[in-house]
């Protein structure tokens, strides 16, 4: 089966560009949580360290709502 094509030409590159978006938001998001969790480990400031992991909340979620879907490479 071929792949569907524009009207232009070849296929679209968005959807891969769109997944790897998803891909990037998905770990500095993972990496901003890291941070948080190991940068305030041991001390007081719990209410900063939640602000930050929740920066990295965040982040993640709209990348793996871009990224749920892997576009098929024919």
């Amino acid at each position: 089966m071929r792949p569907r094509l524009r009207a232009r030409g070849g296929p679209s590159a968005w959807p891969w560009i769109r997944y790897g978006l998803g891909r990037v938001l998905q770990v500095a998001g993972l990496l901003i949580t890291l941070v948080a969790a190991t940068a305030f480990f041991g001390t007081p400031s719990t209410l900063a360290m939640l602000r930050m992991m929740l920066v990295g909340v965040l982040f993640f979620v709209p990348g793996w709502l871009l990224a749920r879907k892997r576009p098929s490479s024919r």
